[in-house]
């Protein structure tokens, strides 16, 4: 089992930082396009590209509908939309068979591929950034499982989730 902790970049090329044991594994990192969409690339900590994420805005009055994508180079590509029907938002996700097992958008959960559980995810936030520990159960699906945290990494700040401090 690997521990992996992901936090917003230090600098400003960097949107988010992987870390294992204090030294940074991976990074993703913003591209310049058109201001409708936005698009990133996952790298090793030694500049080795590994994907690439594309966010897709789409509106439906005045609620934002983002769409995400991403593309690994061993993998099919993966996506999180958020829709609404019935007046209601909902997200989905589509590609090599992950899901969320627990509350979506929560604290906890669990990453699942098909039916065999890959990783366990606990989410913080300090001040306006949210911190992902990853502990990877599956080590040989790590890229997988860096590239799906680092979607749901935008789908927290998009949404702007607050959790309750039990005290």
């Amino acid at each position: 089992m690997k521990e992996l902790t992901f936090q917003k970049g230090n600098g400003t090329e960097k949107k988010y930082q992987v870390l294992a044991d204090g030294k940074e594994v991976y990074y993703v990192s913003e591209v310049l396009t058109l201001p409708t969409r936005k698009r990133y690339y996952l790298y090793q900590s030694d500049g080795k590209k590994l994907g690439e994420i594309k966010r897709k805005r789409y509106s439906m009055g005045y609620v934002d509908l983002p769409r995400l994508f991403l593309k690994l180079n061993a993998y099919n590509e993966i996506s999180i939309v958020k829709d609404m029907q019935n007046f209601r938002t909902s997200y989905e996700i589509k590609g090599e068979k992950l899901a969320l097992a627990g509350a979506f958008l929560g604290e906890n959960f669990d990453i699942t591929r098909g039916n065999e559980k890959i990783a366990s995810v606990k989410v913080t936030k300090e001040q306006d950034n949210y911190i992902f520990a990853v502990n990877v159960l599956k080590e040989n699906l790590e890229v997988l499982i860096v590239g799906f945290v680092s979607l749901l990494g935008f789908v927290y700040e998009h949404e702007n989730i607050t959790f309750d401090k039990a005290e």
